[in-house]
């Protein structure tokens, strides 16, 4: 397996990451789901921003970084669990930007 076969596996798989996240950041303003949202969300922000970078993707990288970031400022800065929501969902679309991006660069460049 060649490495352009090994991204495309991966950017099919963090497009499938990105719509659990993005359940998850919503269920982060919900009192009942948040304790498991937000672990959640948390393992996968870290899990992106390590595999993002490795595998020639750095865009995909530093939003994952941005999220892990917000979600750690959380349990120092205490937000509301409505504006944590709000910043993860925005991140999550732009992750997702990001993913298309990287899976159609020709569109990306029009």
């Amino acid at each position: 397996m060649e490495l352009v076969d090994v991204q495309r596996e991966y950017l099919a798989d963090v497009e499938t990451v990105i719509v659990t996240m993005r359940e998850q950041a919503h269920a982060l303003a919900t009192h009942g789901n948040f304790k498991s949202a937000f672990p959640a969300l948390l393992f996968h922000a870290h899990q992106l921003k390590g595999s993002g970078g490795s595998l020639g993707f750095p865009r995909i990288s530093a939003v994952a970084g941005a999220m892990t970031n917000e979600l750690n400022a959380y349990l120092i800065e205490r937000p509301t669990k409505e504006e944590l929501s709000r910043k993860i969902v925005a991140l999550t679309d732009e992750l997702a930007r990001e993913v298309h991006s990287a899976a159609c660069p020709a569109s990306s460049s029009s």
